[in-house]
């Protein structure tokens, strides 16, 4: 008798109790697994990550629906047969296999990692808002390609192991936000409020220059900024000041990430003399299917790729410096540049360079600011200065405020400056970009 379960009327229980004690995940991968067999058709998990949040804020019952809407958006777009292709292992993860809809690409193991396929499984299961019991969230999602039977043929140890197999690394990132939950649903509520801006195509960008402080007109690079222009009928504007912090807390940077980086790219393809970077999330600087078809694009696209700069934050921690290390230097291989934005704001300065080992360094812009107000702070932005030029190529002052800010840069002795002072902003308009097809297909 097979041991794949069927979601039923019963209430989500977030409990691990029914996994038994494995091996470390470092012993063997659903690929090596003794328990399975060479497989004969392709198979993808679809794990929901924050379900047992979902179930602690809003209820059990809302994480049933939510587990319900999801496995009604898998049989809608990606399979034939519900007997024969799709599996509930528990109610936050399913098995899919290959079918006439869902078909995993012709790629070798070592290009595994990156699959446009699972990036459309991500895009679309989780790019729109779940709603039941009037309630709305998003759901954080984790797939990969796995090795498993078919669903007649898993018994329950089978089981057991994919879960385990399915269930990602711990994240920093990836915590509940409080025990109440009242940030949580807050939270959300912003979240949402973003997922719908964007389905609506209210996303822009507006661009801010790096520029050098002795010939003003010289451009090392845009910084791309995205924001939600207000509407007349809103009471508080959708600023990224708001939101960005709130996707941090939720683990649900990496879909906002790959949207923007693609408009970006878009708008180099549209503009072939400009050079633009744009700001990702630490959570966000690792090789996976969220970047398949971006890293195709910048692959066969040197071109395009030399005029991106992504810009990766030092203020947070990396969780895993090796997966950073990795992310970098795949986009460095087709000629972008890794820049570390604010750095000197967080702890594991040092150990951000060395896993980016970045082409540009922006130095966060209170050192600017301190040696604007002491001699002391001048000092320690020229002692920063002298350190940072053995780090990276190019070094950035930013947080020319006002006109006195770049005297005191220039008095240090930077080259690069940025901030509100300098040319303003701009706002990347009238590209064209099909956004939607992004949020759908990616």
């Amino acid at each position: 008798m097979s041991a794949v379960l069927q979601i039923t009327d019963t209430p989500y229980r977030a409990s691990m109790s029914t996994v038994p004690d494995l091996p470390p995940k470092n012993t063997f991968s659903g690929n090596a697994s003794p328990f399975l067999a060479p497989p004969r058709r392709a198979c993808a998990f679809v794990f929901i990550e924050n379900l047992p949040q979902l179930a602690q804020v809003y209820g059990p019952d809302f994480a049933t629906s939510v587990s319900r809407e999801i496995r009604q958006r898998l049989c809608a777009r990606f399979l034939t047969s519900v007997k024969t292709d799709l599996a509930c292992l528990r109610d936050d993860c399913f098995l899919l296999w290959s079918n006439d809809s869902f078909a995993r690409d012709d790629c070798s193991e070592a290009e595994r990692s990156t699959s446009e396929q699972l990036e459309t499984l991500l895009a679309n299961l989780g790019s729109e808002p779940i709603r039941a019991k009037g309630i709305a969230a998003l759901v954080q999602l984790h797939v990969n390609w796995i090795d498993v039977r078919t669903p007649d043929r898993m018994g329950d140890a089978e089981v057991d192991l994919t879960l385990w197999t399915a269930q990602p690394f711990p994240d920093l990132y990836d915590k509940p936000t409080d025990g109440s939950g009242q940030l949580y649903r807050a939270d959300m509520d912003i979240a949402v409020r973003l997922s719908e801006a964007l389905r609506a195509e209210r996303l822009a960008l507006e661009r801010r220059p790096v520029i050098d402080a002795y010939a003003s007109a010289s451009t090392l690079y845009w910084e791309a900024r995205p924001y939600i222009p207000r509407q007349p009928d809103e009471s508080a504007s959708l600023t990224p000041d708001v939101f960005l912090p709130c996707l941090q807390r939720l683990g649900l940077t990496r879909a906002f990430d790959r949207l923007v980086a693609q408009q970006v790219v878009d708008a180099l393809r549209q503009q072939p003399l400009l050079h633009l970077g744009v700001r990702l999330f630490a959570q966000s600087a690792r090789v996976d299917h969220w970047w398949a078809s971006l890293l195709s694009i910048l692959q066969s696209a040197p071109e395009l790729a030399s005029r991106l700069t992504v810009e990766i934050p030092d203020g947070m921690a990396f969780s895993n410096l090796q997966s950073v290390r990795n992310f970098c230097a795949r986009l460095q291989s087709f000629g972008c540049r890794i820049a570390i934005k604010d750095f000197g704001s967080g702890r594991g300065n040092l150990a951000a360079a060395q896993a980016c080992r970045p082409d540009i360094i922006k130095l966060d812009a209170s050192f600017l600011r301190r040696a604007r107000e002491s001699e002391l702070g001048g000092e320690c932005l020229r002692d920063m200065l002298a350190l940072c030029g053995h780090l990276a190529a190019h070094v950035v002052v930013d947080g020319v405020e006002r006109e006195d800010d770049l005297g005191v840069a220039l008095d240090a002795g930077v080259q690069w400056v940025q901030g509100h002072h300098l040319r303003g902003t701009e706002e990347l308009s009238g590209l064209g970009l099909e956004m939607n097809s992004w949020l759908r297909t990616g």
